[in-house]
C-alpha cells in the first residue's frame, strides 16, 4: 500500500528535475552520492483489478520471470552484476519497480526496468509455477493472526475498488490465466501511466542521454483515471481464537484525506501510536501489561486515509484490549497534546529527515508515488509539516477520532 512512510524531509543541496521523454514523467534529484537511485512506479496498483482481485499483484511478480531479451535467470544475473535493491512491489495504487546502481552503470539499469516495463513475457509454464508461490503467500497472511485480521478489517471498512486483498484471495488467485496478465500489461504498462524517479549523482543530460534508447515511443498511451472510494459495510466481528491462543485487536478510523490533515493525524499518532514513549504503548505494555505488540500506522491513497491499530494480549483478553484502545483514542481526544509532547513529535520528525538524507532508494520511490497519486512532493511536505500548528494537529486528531471507525478482535 501507499503509505508514505517517506514523506518527511528533504535531503539538502541537491536539485530537481522534473520533464517529460515520450510521455514519460521523469523527475531527477541531483545529488551527491556513491550510487544512484531508481524506481519506476505505474498507476497499475491493486485498485485496478477489477473482477480479479490479487490481478496486479501477480503482474508484479510476473515482471521477474523473464523478458524479450533476457529469461528468468539472466535477468537476476544482469540485475546482481549492475548494483541491488532490484525489486518490486504493489499498493492500492501503483506497482513500483526499483534498483539502485553505481553511477557508471546506470543505462545498464534503466535498461533492465524499461525490460521488464515493456517487455515482461508471460510464459504458462512459469505463470503456473508463480502462482503456486503467490498462493503460497496469501497462505502465510491467512495463517497471521495480525495479518488474517487486518485484511478482514480492511475488507469490512472499505468496498470496492480497493476492499479486497492486495494479493487476492486462493479463489480469486486460482482463477487467474496468463493471458490475464498479458493482458493488464498491454492497458497499464505505458508510458503515459508512469513515472520515472532518479536520485544520485548525475545531471539531467545524462540522465536523457542514457534513458533515451530505452524509451519505447510507440507506447505513449494515456493515463488511467482511479475510480471513487466507497465505504465498505463496517461491521464489527469478534472471531475464536485458535486453540486457545493470543488475542488481538484491530482498529481503522478514517482520515480526511486532505495531505495536511493526514500529515496532522501523522504527527498526533507519533505521540498516541506504539513508540515506547507513547500514550498507547504506555497504557497496554507498562500500565496493564496486557501484551507484547502495539502497532500504529497510517495509509493515505488516492481517495481514501486510515489510521490502523492494532495490539495483542493472552487468551481471552481481547475485550479488555479493545476498552484500553479506546480509552486511549478518547482521553487523547478530550485531553489534547502539551507543548512539550508536540516538541517530542517534531523531533521525531528531524529524526526522520536525518534517516531519509541518507535513503536515496526511498527518496525515490516517495517521489514517483507522489507524482502518480497527487501526495505533496518532498518539499511540500516537509513545509506543511514545519507550518502545522499546536491547534491544527489536536483538531485533525479529534476530527479523526471522533470519525467512522471499526474494531475487530480475536480472543
Amino acid at each position: 500500500m501507499a503509505r508514505f512512510p517517506f514523506h518527511r524531509g528533504v535531503v539538502a543541496k541537491s536539485s530537481i528535475h522534473d520533464f517529460e521523454l515520450a510521455g514519460l514523467r521523469v523527475l531527477l534529484e541531483t545529488t551527491e552520492s556513491p550510487l544512484v537511485a531508481v524506481c519506476l512506479s505505474i498507476g497499475a496498483g491493486a485498485r485496478f483489478d477489477g473482477d480479479k482481485p490479487g490481478l496486479a499483484h501477480m503482474s508484479e511478480h510476473m515482471l521477474f520471470q523473464g523478458t524479450e531479451k533476457f529469461d528468468q535467470l539472466a535477468l537476476n544475473r544482469r540485475a546482481a552484476e549492475v548494483g541491488g535493491g532490484h525489486n518490486a512491489f504493489t499498493g492500492y495504487d501503483t506497482i513500483a519497480i526499483s534498483m539502485e546502481s553505481f553511477p557508471e552503470s546506470l543505462g545498464q539499469a534503466l535498461e533492465i526496468l524499461f525490460e521488464q516495463f515493456y517487455g515482461s513475457e508471460v510464459d504458462p509454464g512459469r505463470f503456473r509455477k508463480e502462482r503456486h508461490i503467490v498462493l503460497d503467500e496469501i497462505r502465510g497472511v491467512r495463517e497471521d493472526p495480525f495479518e488474517s485480521l487486518g485484511e478482514r478489517a480492511w475488507r469490512e471498512f472499505f468496498a470496492d475498488p480497493i476492499g479486497h486483498p492486495i494479493a487476492g484471495t486462493a479463489g480469486s488467485v486460482r482463477g487467474l490465466a496468463a493471458a490475464d496478465v498479458r493482458d493488464f500489461y498491454r492497458r497499464y504498462f505505458v508510458n503515459a501511466n508512469a513515472v520515472l524517479s532518479v536520485v544520485g549523482d548525475v545531471d539531467r543530460r545524462s540522465l536523457q542521454r542514457l534513458l533515451t534508447p530505452w524509451l519505447d515511443r510507440s507506447k505513449v498511451g494515456r493515463r488511467r483515471r482511479t475510480s471513487r472510494i466507497r465505504p465498505g459495510r463496517g461491521r464489527p466481528s469478534r472471531l475464536r481464537s485458535r486453540s486457545g491462543g493470543q488475542s488481538h485487536v484491530y482498529r481503522l478510523q478514517e482520515i480526511d484525506r486532505q495531505p495536511r490533515n493526514f500529515l496532522a493525524v501523522q504527527v498526533a499518532l507519533d505521540l498516541v501510536g506504539a513508540d515506547p514513549d507513547s500514550h498507547l504503548f504506555q497504557a497496554i505494555r507498562e500500565e496493564h501489561g496486557l501484551g507484547y505488540d502495539v502497532a500504529a500506522d497510517a495509509e493515505w491513497g488516492a481517495g481514501f486515509a486510515a489510521i490502523m491499530l492494532s495490539a495483542s494480549a493472552g487468551p481471552g483478553e481481547g475485550r479488555s484490549l479493545a476498552k484500553v484502545l479506546d480509552d486511549v483514542l478518547r482521553v487523547s481526544a478530550d485531553e489534547g497534546f502539551s507543548t512539550d509532547d508536540l516538541q517530542r513529535a517534531r523531533l521525531k520528525r528531524r529524526y526522520e529527515h536525518a534517516l531519509l538524507a541518507e535513503r536515496r532508494l526511498d527518496r525515490a520511490i516517495a517521489r514517483a508515488e507522489s507524482a502518480l497519486t497527487g501526495f505533496p512532493s518532498l518539499e511540500e511536505t516537509r513545509a506543511i509539516l514545519d507550518d502545522l500548528g499546536h491547534d491544527e494537529i489536536l483538531r485533525a486528531w479529534r476530527k479523526a477520532v471522533g470519525g467512522r471507525g471499526l474494531v475487530c478482535l480475536r480472543d
